[in-house]
């Protein structure tokens, strides 16, 4: 049922919950003259590319798009969301008795009762009980969690507007009171898959070239050592068998991104940002693919999608075979053989980790922006990138919402905060890159402490995952 779903959700077709799988197989196709909905599809890489001859496949990717929106655009990206993330939860045994919120108000008082919704707020009575408001297709309800149900009680506090749950409960009066909340999250079965050919991946971002405590020095040890210039016989074993390097944005500076920034930069124009940069990426060996992905402070847009950086700034690097290109988010497989499926890397800048930095308590009370592994975890398990309104800004008007993590990566790469965390959560492996940038006066004045010059390499072979410093002593 839930494949059946995601066709017609492919097709633009929105489906009701209360529908079984009989009624879906009797949806009409549309028909001939009708016309067809105007969006801008995820752009799979051409099969000439030749990433594809470098056992890289760019799965999802997506592109500039400048259509006009409307608020249909909105309320499409919010149903296709609902409706992906049902496709989810239908496959929980706790929900094989989910109803539409509709037939749950018909329901008894005193019967057991779950469905599957969106949360349109959540908040804290004076006796420190959770309410929730439920909304689907069909209506909203109002469902509580009391203070008694201690480890309930805890996961509903940590609950946000507008992500999606299953939920289960006793019916009351235009009420549920909850005993269960079940949340997509990544599957206990998921595989934790390892190359069959001995080859590795580094990481890094927030390279901020352009800026005045750019660590120049700290950098071009980087590029020494992925060279083989530098290092024992160890790290050169190590470095030997590097064959992709995932760079998760802020390549530059940039200009103009917060107020008074023209006072920190050292190069004040962002084509001399770029060069600088190209000339790096240039001394690295050509046997390694380099996947270039954007950041806020890269020239694009701030809502996501970032689609991949304008060619024009990187005319030097786009005409060589080892470059790819690829938005934020995006999801990239390598080491695909024919025995082998490959590994699938599901790349983020973070524009939204700060949000749920500040916004979840429990995240707030690990540590924050300190603990960023805290925040991966907690979007992996609702599995979206920035489920709250207002924790990034959307750019609409692509096929579905860009930002659900449909499918479950075996690696989630990251950066934005400047600091370095690695975890595995479920066989997924988490990573938010360092960056190689001191602090700013901008984040001295927020409290940010940078952890910088730090590279991460993961021997795919053994998933086996070391943290490389490259801070000058």
């Amino acid at each position: 049922m839930r494949d059946k779903i995601k066709e017609y959700l492919e097709k633009g077709i929105l489906v009701s919950p209360d529908m079984t799988e009989a009624d879906l197989g009797n949806i009409p196709e549309k028909q001939e003259g009708q016309p067809a909905t105007e969006t801008t599809p995820i752009r799979k890489e051409d099969k000439k590319h030749p990433a594809h001859r470098r056992k890289v496949e760019v799965v999802k990717t997506y592109e500039e798009q400048s259509a006009k929106k409307d608020l249909m655009d909105f309320v499409n990206t919010y149903n296709s969301r609902y409706l992906l993330l049902q496709s989810i939860l239908m496959g929980r045994r706790e929900l094989e008795h989910a109803m539409s919120i509709r037939k749950c108000k018909t329901a008894q008082e005193g019967e057991q009762v779950s469905l599957i919704a969106m949360i349109m707020d959540v908040s804290v009575t004076k006796n420190d009980n959770v309410m929730l408001v439920l909304e689907d297709q069909t209506g909203t309800i109002k469902a509580v969690v009391t203070k008694n149900n201690k480890d309930l009680h805890t996961q509903a506090k940590d609950l946000t507007p507008d992500e999606v749950v299953g939920v289960g409960g006793m019916k009351g009066n235009d009420i549920i009171f909850l005993n269960t909340i079940v949340q997509p999250d990544v599957p206990l079965t998921k595989e934790l898959k390892k190359s069959p050919d001995a080859e590795a991946a580094v990481f890094i971002s927030d390279i901020h070239i352009g800026s005045q405590v750019f660590l120049r020095k700290e950098f071009e040890k980087f590029i020494s050592w992925i060279r083989g210039e530098t290092g024992d016989a160890a790290q050169k074993e190590l470095v030997s068998k590097i064959k992709y390097l995932f760079i998760v944005g802020d390549l530059v500076e940039g200009i103009g991104i917060f107020p008074g920034q023209e006072k920190e930069l050292e190069v004040e124009d962002i084509y001399g940002q770029y060069r600088q940069f190209s000339d790096y990426i240039k001394k690295i060996p050509e046997h390694i693919t380099i996947i270039l992905c954007p950041g806020n402070h890269d020239p694009v847009r701030i809502a996501e999608p970032q689609p991949e950086l304008p060619s024009e700034l990187i005319p030097e690097l786009v005409s060589k075979e080892n470059i790819i290109l690829v938005s934020s988010p995006s999801i990239v497989n390598i080491g695909r053989t024919a025995a082998f499926s490959g590994i699938d890397i599901l790349l983020y800048h973070g524009f939204s980790f700060p949000y749920y930095a500040s916004s979840i308590n429990s995240i707030r009370q690990a540590g924050g922006l300190e603990a960023t592994e805290n925040i991966l975890k907690y979007l992996l398990k609702r599995r979206h990138l920035a489920p709250t309104h207002g924790s990034t800004q959307y750019q609409l008007g692509y096929d579905g919402d860009p930002l659900v993590i449909e499918d479950v990566p075996d690696i989630l790469a990251t950066g934005h905060v400047h600091r370095i965390s690695v975890d595995t959560y479920r066989n997924v492996t988490l990573l938010n890159c360092s960056c190689w940038i001191s602090q700013t006066k901008y984040q001295e004045r927020r409290g940010l402490m940078p952890q910088p010059a730090w590279a991460i390499y993961i021997d795919l072979q053994t998933r086996k995952t070391t943290k490389i410093n490259f801070e000058s002593k």
